[in-house]
């Protein structure tokens, strides 16, 4: 990487580093703005725990209940711990959630594994906007641009409709407040190349109007060869407060990033493996060769990029003391590209390498109107909040789809080649040089209610019907054949719980559940999927919610149980007949404990057990994987993060330690790939002109893989030990 590439990210930051001593700001006036942006505030502030379960959980609710008043489990990672345990990425904070496992699988980019289910199954939205395909859509996103990421548990879908049956994870940029003239900037270095800054504040231009703007910019050359990466950001917020009655909120944020990917590593004979590791358990001889983990075998003109823009606009209407009216409009566009060597498998016979190409382009365009009318008032003598609305979205998407072969390759030498041309003497066969169009459209009702049937028993309710009606053509240029195909889709989702006040500040709750799914994402159903119906699933979610130890401590837990039925699986009868008749189940229990020890010594601490199989599922050939684990979910999950400020020093230290269990690659099981300790550590020296950190991640450098590829031999790897640097400062 060129001092070039460096200069002009270090320049603007110096600019805002240089200027004398500043105020530390206020950071937003919105449920998460009383929170501290640095380190020792985190630790020396007595209480900053019990205040999270008393703030608006609007990722899970749009009846304005606290967290204390869902019946679900819901955890909020802010700006303020992102910036305190060092998460750079969007990956790093899911992967910090209580119960989440999230991976960097290319195709996938921030794919995650929640409560035994990955993939379609969980709901990915940007500031509660959730685009159809959002698994697509799902970018790993610098967390300098983002106010918090909320990760709700549980079947969503009567909140946001099909594909949130395991969860949602919500993604909250930055937003404009009246009041203060804020701003926070950072600057990092670090192993592998890698520079990171973002700059960003708040600015009120009266009384009633406030503006936000804020940028980010990463550049990495990656730990595995020619690997480079880089990512750009910039998020706006305009805050416009129209009179006593009426708020707009106007937002226009733009996202692009650009790598040469990693794939993976490749498992091989022990025989032929010049170091061979024990990180995979077979009964098939295969392991992983540590002396090739770093080799890229990739095309030398790989890349993996994306171009995003958003705009959204929000406008809050006070009819009076009980009644408010809110409608949210948003448009989204983006344009993908991945034209890369995905999967590489062992060739025993040549000792070399397979290597298949895949060039994917999206043209992805989609709108969505969502409006709503709040109440909160008396019925009855009882306090009862009830929301009824309605939903528009419509999609339209161009895909453009090639699958070959290229060159196979020497494993320690490899001829990389660029990659092929996309004729059909490359790219031959039928399915193999396919273009297609799609287009969605949903209309939705819902409505939801929460009634107080005692001053300390609530009740809450959920309804959701969707209209969704799909269709899709597609060429295929090999075969000249052109298909035109679709499906009308009419889910009902429900849900229905109950909180009950122990103690003002000890809760307990229930919730049961009904949400869908589609049998794969809506964006890529193919002619035979999109003739089934969508898969359903239930959950029943307990827990409890307490504050105590003089407000110092908040720990929450639940147990839960999930079915979803109706997915794919082969007719017992006839293997070469797909049809819905599958049962997949998982149930488990989390814990999260977050405590201000002392007035220096801050813990927080969160486990997750659970088990997760498939109760019916025939696979092609009439093989029966029923009693198997779905791929890539790990059945534990435990980290804990402690921070401890010096009393005679301005200096923090901080250490994290995650867990996560074993997982198998496929749903034959056939690998297994053992579990991981990652050990990260930090010290902290709060300096007249900002904030130092130094940081270990992955301190005893663990060798370990995250997600399996798209092969059930190819695993994608976390990356060694490393180092960074950090200089932030708010102003």
């Amino acid at each position: 990487m060129s001092l070039k590439t460096t200069a002009a990210p270090c320049a603007l930051l110096i600019a805002a580093f240089a200027t004398p001593a500043f105020a530390q700001s206020a950071y937003a006036q919105s449920a998460y703005a009383d929170q501290a942006t640095t380190i020792d505030e985190v630790i020396v502030t007595a209480r900053p725990t019990a205040m999270a379960l008393d703030r608006p959980a609007p990722a899970a609710n749009r009846l304005g209940l606290t967290h204390r008043e869902t019946p679900a489990t819901l955890d909020v990672l802010t700006q303020q711990r992102m910036q305190t345990e060092g998460l750079r990425t969007s990956v790093e904070a899911f992967n910090a959630a209580p119960g989440v496992n999230g991976g960097t699988l290319p195709g996938s980019v921030g794919v995650t594994s929640m409560r035994g289910f990955t993939s379609t199954a969980i709901a990915y939205l940007f500031d509660g906007v959730r685009v159809t395909g959002s698994n697509s859509a799902i970018r790993n996103f610098d967390t300098f641009n983002f106010e918090r990421v909320e990760v709700l548990k549980g079947p969503a879908s009567v909140l946001y409709g099909e594909g949130a049956l395991a969860g949602a994870i919500n993604l909250v940029p930055k937003r404009a407040y009246v009041g203060e003239s804020s701003g926070e900037g950072l600057v990092s270095l670090g192993s592998f190349g890698t520079v990171r800054a973002g700059l960003g504040g708040n600015l009120p231009i009266n009384d009633h109007m406030a503006l936000r703007a804020d940028a980010s910019f990463s550049d990495t050359n990656g730990w595995a060869d020619d690997t480079e990466a880089q990512t750009r950001a910039l998020t706006t917020s305009l805050l416009i407060k129209a009179s006593d009655r009426l708020t707009l909120n106007l937002f226009a944020d733009y996202f692009y990033d650009k790598s040469s990917p990693y794939f993976g590593s490749t498992l091989v004979p022990a025989s032929v493996a010049r170091d061979p590791s024990g990180l995979v358990e077979n009964s098939q001889g295969l392991v992983l060769d540590r002396a090739t983990i770093r080799t890229n075998y990739n095309v030398e003109d790989g890349v993996m990029k994306s171009e995003s823009f958003q705009v959204r606009t929000r406008a809050d209407y006070r009819l009076n003391d009980h009644w408010t009216l809110t409608n949210e409009l948003a448009g989204y566009t983006a344009d993908r590209l991945w034209r890369n060597v995905e999967d590489v498998s062992f060739n025993s016979a040549a000792n070399l390498l397979n290597r298949n190409t895949t060039l994917i382009a999206h043209d992805h365009q989609y709108w969505t109107d969502r409006a709503w009318a709040a109440f909160d008032g008396l019925i009855g003598g009882r306090r009862n909040r009830f929301t009824i609305g309605a939903e528009y979205s419509d999609t339209h998407f161009e895909t453009t789809r090639r699958f070959g072969t290229t060159t196979a390759v020497d494993r320690f030498d490899p001829v990389r080649g660029v990659f092929p041309q996309t004729t059909q003497a490359n790219f031959p066969g039928a399915g193999s040089r396919v273009d297609w169009v799609s287009d969605s459209t949903t209309a939705a009702i819902f409505l939801e209610n929460a009634f107080n049937v005692t001053p300390k028993w609530l009740l809450v309710g959920g309804l959701r019907y969707d209209r969704v009606e799909l269709e899709r053509e597609t060429y295929d240029l090999n075969t000249l054949v052109r298909a035109n195909y679709g499906q009308d889709y009419d889910p009902v989702s429900w849900r229905i719980g109950t909180v009950y006040d122990l103690h003002p500040k000890t809760q307990l709750y229930a919730q049961f559940s009904h949400a869908v799914t589609p049998v794969s994402s809506f964006l890529f159903l193919n002619s035979t999927n999109a003739r089934f119906d969508l898969s359903a699933g239930d959950a029943i979610e307990a827990g409890i919610k307490t504050s105590f130890w003089g407000d110092r401590a908040d720990v929450t837990a639940a147990v839960y149980h999930i079915t979803q039925d109706d997915i794919l699986t082969r007719d017992p009868a006839n293997p070469a007949l797909t049809i819905q008749g599958g049962e997949q189940q998982s149930y488990g229990v989390e814990v999260s404990l977050s405590a201000a020890v002392t007035d220096r010594l801050r813990i927080d601490a969160s486990g997750a057990l659970l088990n997760s199989e498939f109760k019916t599922l025939i696979e092609a050939g009439g093989v029966d994987r029923s009693g198997n684990r779905p791929p890539n979910v790990p059945e534990q999950m435990f980290d804990v993060s402690a921070y401890y400020s010096l009393p005679w020093l301005p200096v923090t230290l901080g250490a994290t330690v995650r867990y996560d269990g074993d997982f198998y690659t496929s749903n034959a099981n056939t690998y297994r790939v053992k579990g991981r300790t990652v050990v990260d550590a930090q010290a902290s020296w709060r300096a007249p002109f900002g904030r130092v950190t130094v940081r270990g991640r992955n301190l005893f450098d663990e060798l370990y893989a995250d997600w399996s590829g798209y092969g059930a031999t190819q695993l994608y790897l976390g990356a060694p030990r490393s180092v960074d640097l950090t200089l932030s400062r708010s102003f």
